[in-house]
C-alpha cells in the first residue's frame, strides 16, 4: 500500500474536513430533524470521530490490514450517522465518499466493492423500513434515489481507474529509475575498472554484484590466485568460515563451472545457498562470481538476480580481457623500445666504444716503438672518441626522459587541466605541489588525475565554488592530496546514505582510492564548503625510477 498523506493523500485530508464542515452547516440550519442542541452534539461527535479516523490513517503507514479495519470503522460510523440524521434524506449522505475514496485508492477492488455493496444494502434497507413515511415501494425508492447511487458508483469506478493509471505510471517510473541506476552502475564499473589494476577488479565487481542485486553477500573467486585464501574475496555480511568453504566448493566443481554458460545454485550445508556464474571470455576462464541468496528472495527475484549476474560476468570478462591485452601491448612496446635503444646504441655508442678499445689495445702494444708525439696523437683520438660516445649516450638518455628533454610530464598535465577549468568557469584554482612526481607509477598518475578532476568538477558544478585549493604532497612512501573549496557544502552523512543523491563523482573517487589501498575523508557543512583528503601508500616495488637515471640526473 502506498504511503498515506503524500501527494493525493493531502487532497483527501482537506476534502474530508471541508465536506464535513459544509454538510454539518447544512444539517444545522435545516428545519427538520432533532433539536439544535442535539444536532450540535452530533456534529461535535462527528468531527472528533473524523479526527480519530484521520489519525489512524496517518499512523497506518504500510499496514494494509490496519487500513481495512479503519475503512470498515469509518463506514460503520457513516451508517450510524445516517440512522441518526434521516437515512437517505441525511445531508451527511455524501460523506460516504470519504471511506469510499480510501477503499478505492488504497485497498483491493474486491474489498472496495464489498464495502460499497454493504453500505448500499444497509442504507436502502434502513430507509425502506424506518424512514419511509409515504410507504413507497422498494423499486420506486431506488429509482427516486438513483442519482446518489450512480454518483457513488461513478466516483468509485473513476478513482479505481485513476489509481490503476497512477500505479502503472509508478511502475514505469520505478523501472526507469532502476534503468538509470543500472546505467550509473555501468558507468561506475567502467570508470573504476579503467583506473584500476587487474588484481583489484575482483574487489570492484564483488562490490557491484552486491549493489546491483541488493543482497547481503557477494564474492569473486579468481582462478589465477596463487594461494587458496587469496583466490576469493567477499563483500557484505560474511559468516565465519564461509570463504574457505566457498573456495573449496568452487575448486571441487571448477571443471563443471568452466563448461557452464549460465548461473547455477551451489549449496553449502553450513552456510546456505549461493547463486554463481563463471567469468569466461572466448580465450580463457577467469574465475567465478556469485551472491548468497535466501530461498524466499531467490524464488521471488530469480530472473532479476540471474540477469544482473549475467550482465556483470559479461562485462567483467570483457574488462579482464582488455586488461590482459593492454599488459601484452605494454610488454610488446617495452620490447620494441628496448630493441630500438639497442639498435641506436649499437650504431653509435657501441661503435665508439669499439674504436676506443681497439685504439687503447693498439697503443698498449706499440707503446715502446712509437714516439711521444705519436702517443699524444693517439691519446687525443681516444679522448675525442670518448667525448663523442659520452654525448651519444647522454643524448639517448635525454630522449627517454620527458623531464630531461623538456617535454610535458604529469604535473604539467594536471596544471594545464586546472588552468583550463579555472578559465572556463571563472573560478580561482590554487595548485600547490611538494615532492617529485618523476617516477610516480602510471596507475597512481591516472587515479590522482581522475580524483582531482572529479573533486574540482563537483566543487564547481554542485558546490558553486569560487575558490578551490588543491595541495599535493608526493613522498617516497606516501601521497597526500587535499582539495578544499568555499562552496555551499552539504551533509556528508545524508548524501552518502542516499545512493540517488551521492552522484557518480564521490563513488568513483572512493573506488579509485580503495583500489590503491588508500583512504579518503570527506568533510563538509552546508554553507561552509567541502574538504576532501586522500592518502595513498606507495609500495616500494612500484617506484620505478632507475638508479642509473637518478645518478645521471
Amino acid at each position: 500500500m502506498r504511503r498515506m498523506f503524500s501527494g493525493e493523500g493531502q487532497v483527501f485530508y482537506l476534502y474530508r474536513y471541508i465536506s464535513l464542515a459544509v454538510t454539518s452547516f447544512v444539517y444545522a440550519i435545516e428545519d427538520r430533524g432533532p433539536p439544535i442542541g442535539l444536532k450540535m452534539c452530533i456534529i461535535l461527535s462527528l468531527f472528533l470521530f473524523a479526527k480519530w479516523i484521520t489519525d489512524m490513517y496517518t499512523k497506518s503507514g504500510q499496514a494494509s490490514r490496519v487500513v481495512k479495519i479503519t475503512v470498515g470503522l469509518e463506514m460503520a460510523g457513516m451508517m450510524i450517522l445516517h440512522l441518526l440524521s434521516g437515512g437517505m434524506e441525511s445531508p451527511f449522505l455524501w460523506c460516504v465518499f470519504n471511506p469510499a475514496w480510501m477503499a478505492a485508492s488504497y485497498l483491493s477492488s474486491v474489498y472496495c466493492w464489498f464495502m460499497m455493496i454493504s453500505y448500499f444494502l444497509f442504507v436502502t434497507a434502513f430507509s425502506f423500513i424506518f424512514v419511509n413515511p409515504n410507504h413507497q415501494a422498494l423499486g420506486h425508492m431506488l429509482i427516486s434515489d438513483n442519482h446518489f447511487y450512480l454518483v457513488l458508483l461513478f466516483m468509485t469506478l473513476s478513482i479505481q481507474l485513476l489509481v490503476g493509471v497512477k500505479t502503472r505510471l509508478e511502475i514505469a517510473n520505478t523501472r526507469t529509475t532502476e534503468t538509470m541506476e543500472h546505467m550509473k552502475s555501468l558507468y561506475q564499473i567502467v570508470e573504476a575498472a579503467t583506473h584500476s589494476e587487474s588484481e583489484n577488479l575482483k574487489i570492484i565487481f564483488a562490490e557491484f554484484a552486491l549493489k546491483l542485486t541488493r543482497l547481503r553477500m557477494s564474492f569473486f573467486w579468481d582462478v589465477n590466485g596463487h594461494e587458496r585464501d587469496e583466490r576469493i574475496i567477499t563483500q557484505g555480511v560474511t559468516q565465519a568460515g564461509v570463504e574457505a568453504s566457498l573456495s573449496a566448493a568452487i575448486e571441487s566443481n571448477v571443471t563443471e563451472l568452466r563448461q557452464l554458460d549460465s548461473c547455477m545454485v551451489m549449496t553449502l550445508p553450513e552456510h546456505g545457498e549461493f547463486l554463481v556464474i563463471p567469468i569466461k571470455s572466448s580465450t580463457r576462464f577467469w574465475g567465478v562470481m556469485g551472491v548468497k541468496i535466501e530461498r524466499s528472495s531467490y524464488e521471488e527475484g530469480r530472473h532479476w538476480f540471474v540477469k544482473q549476474l549475467y550482465f556483470l560476468s559479461e562485462l567483467c570478462a570483457v574488462i579482464l580481457e582488455r586488461h590482459q591485452l593492454e599488459r601484452i601491448e605494454n610488454q610488446l612496446m617495452i620490447i620494441e623500445e628496448q630493441n630500438r635503444i639497442a639498435d641506436e646504441m649499437h650504431d653509435s655508442v657501441s661503435q665508439y666504444m669499439f674504436g676506443i678499445v681497439y685504439a687503447v689495445h693498439s697503443l698498449n702494444r706499440k707503446w715502446d716503438d712509437i714516439s711521444t708525439d705519436q702517443i699524444k696523437e693517439q691519446l687525443q683520438v681516444i679522448q675525442e672518441s670518448s667525448v663523442a660516445a659520452s654525448q651519444e649516450l647522454r643524448s639517448t638518455i635525454y630522449s627517454l626522459s620527458s623531464r630531461k628533454n623538456g617535454g610535458d610530464f604529469w604535473i604539467t598535465t594536471v596544471k594545464s587541466h586546472l588552468d583550463s577549468l579555472s578559465k572556463l568557469h571563472a573560478v580561482k584554482v590554487n595548485f600547490k605541489v611538494t615532492g617529485d612526481d618523476h617516477g610516480l607509477p602510471l596507475n597512481y598518475q591516472k587515479a590522482l588525475f581522475r580524483i582531482i578532476s572529479e573533486a574540482t568538477g563537483n566543487a564547481i558544478r554542485h558546490g558553486s565554488s569560487t575558490q578551490i585549493y588543491v595541495e599535493l604532497s608526493i613522498k617516497m612512501s606516501e601521497i597526500h592530496l587535499s582539495v578544499l573549496d568555499n562552496g555551499r557544502g552539504f551533509s556528508v552523512t545524508e548524501r552518502l546514505a542516499d545512493p540517488m543523491s551521492s552522484g557518480l563523482g564521490v563513488n568513483n573517487m572512493k573506488l579509485l582510492v580503495h583500489s590503491l589501498g588508500g583512504t579518503i575523508d570527506i568533510t563538509s557543512n552546508e554553507g561552509k564548503g567541502t574538504h576532501i583528503q586522500v592518502a595513498l601508500p606507495i609500495q616500494q616495488q612500484e617506484q620505478k625510477v632507475p638508479d642509473e637515471l637518478q645518478a645521471m640526473g
